[in-house]
């Protein structure tokens, strides 16, 4: 087995090439990086063969993996993607018991890397042989020779005829303020310091989740959106977290979110509204808590004295709100590999509370409806040992014809509930948009 690169010439837009290559696949992906700040390469494909695995077959067959070549023969790819395995992990619930992650993944071996600022379109591939990636490369380029204005076509065939309907809500306004209530006498009482509770909406809906991702990245984009198809079930995704990085030469990193503001279209009052996110000692605090867990995880699997916060209490704007980000990095542990990477820090913390394991056990007390994908992670594991991996937050997941969202947000002592209520409504407003539910009294819940 050898991997192989090729750099294609011209320039197709993301969404046209999908639509044109993977759009009818069972299975097929599309981690859409066009609006992250420093690495813009989108990867686009589909699964190499038709098998779903569970975590326990995704670590053995990474392990399988481990010994193929990572060196490309061919052109300098200038990007640090390797084919391996996409998919997500769901939310887990009992945090004493990693053996109970899951989870859907399937094997990508040949994919599209899109370099953004470049605007260069690179085919990669693990093949036997230069001749397969050649025959791989020629269907691909023939089909995308015809590639073109696809995604309008597409997004008229499939154009949403009816707004989606809510059909249940985990949480009620008012049950919900109760939750934070407890939550925050658990704190008074000195069982946590912070807690992440969610709430979760389900819809019947006639949407097609490719036509959907489409108008959600272009109506609200963020740096580790996402489009994974599994089956008859489809993550659609425009998370702004990370929430784990991993080179292949052992460079970690994790960037929690912890605070949020909405935009004002008033750049005066967008700049004052951005200012006191980034001074104001209640988010502070509680970005501070989840650095904190994030360092104690990075340092169960990391080189001694190599944990470190690069970036503390940094406002990043978004189409509809600013987050204010952490950033903490570390030297992983060259004993250590990926899945004990995952087992020390997963789930993120920004979507548990602290400590962790405590946190989440009130959670599964407190919250009536299981999160699910919500609160998981997405993204792909590397046969070279890399990781790339979002937070599954701001998002909407498809099963049929029903489609969930979660929202959520970290309770302190010094939480208004009334607030933190506003801003969970906040956070679902541009999902909502998508499911062509603009008026409020359409999803009072």
């Amino acid at each position: 087995m050898q991997l192989y690169s090729r750099a294609m010439r011209g320039w197709v837009h993301p969404a046209d090439v999908f639509v044109t290559l993977y759009a009818t696949d069972e299975k097929a992906f599309w981690l859409d990086r066009e609006f992250h700040p420093t690495q813009r390469f989108s990867v686009m494909g589909h699964a190499y063969r038709p098998e779903t695995l569970n975590p326990e077959g995704l670590f053995e067959a990474l392990a399988e993996r481990s010994a193929w070549p990572t060196n490309v023969i061919g052109e300098e790819t200038g990007f640090a993607f390797r084919p391996g395995f996409v998919g997500w992990f769901d939310y887990l619930a009992d945090g004493l018991d990693v053996q109970a992650l899951a989870g859907s993944w399937f094997e990508a071996r040949e994919a599209l890397v899109f370099d953004h600022d470049n605007r260069t379109i690179h085919l990669i591939g693990h093949c036997r042989s230069e001749e397969k990636f050649e025959e791989w490369v020629k269907g691909a380029l023939l089909r995308l020779s015809l590639s073109g204005g696809q995604r309008i076509g597409y997004a008229m065939r499939n154009a949403p005829k009816a707004p989606a309907q809510l059909t249940s809500v985990a949480h009620h306004d008012d049950e919900y303020l109760g939750l934070i209530r407890k939550a925050q006498a658990h704190i008074a009482a000195g069982d946590v310091y912070q807690l992440c509770l969610t709430n979760k909406l389900t819809f019947i809906h006639t949407q097609d989740p490719l036509e959907t991702f489409m108008r959600l990245r272009e109506a609200n984009p963020a740096p580790y959106a996402c489009y994974i198809r599994v089956g008859e079930r489809a993550l659609v995704c425009s998370s702004p977290e990370q929430f784990l990085e991993l080179s292949a030469d052992g460079r970690l990193s994790t960037k929690p979110i912890k605070g949020t503001r909405k935009r004002s279209a008033d750049a005066e009052e967008d700049a004052a509204i951005a200012a006191e996110l980034a001074s104001n000692l209640k988010e502070r605090a509680e970005n501070l808590m989840i650095v904190d867990l994030m360092r104690n995880d990075l340092g169960r699997v990391a080189l001694a004295d190599s944990v470190a916060v690069t970036s503390l209490f940094e406002v990043e704007q978004y189409a509809t709100v600013h987050q204010l980000v952490s950033t903490v990095v570390a030297q992983k542990d060259p004993e250590v590999g990926v899945r004990q990477v995952l087992e020390a820090a997963f789930p993120g913390g920004s979507m548990t509370g602290a400590p962790k394991i405590r946190a989440m056990q009130i959670i599964g007390d407190l919250e009536q409806a299981p999160r699910g994908v919500y609160s998981g992670v997405a993204g792909i594991l590397g046969n070279d040992g890399s990781a790339e991996l979002g937070m599954v937050i701001r998002s909407l997941v498809f099963d049929g014809d029903e489609v969930t969202i979660g929202v959520g947000g970290g309770i302190t002592i010094d939480s208004n509930p009334a607030a933190e209520l506003a801003e969970t409504k906040l956070k679902a407003q541009a999902l909502l948009n998508v499911l062509g539910l603009h008026d409020p009294t359409q999803v009072a819940w």
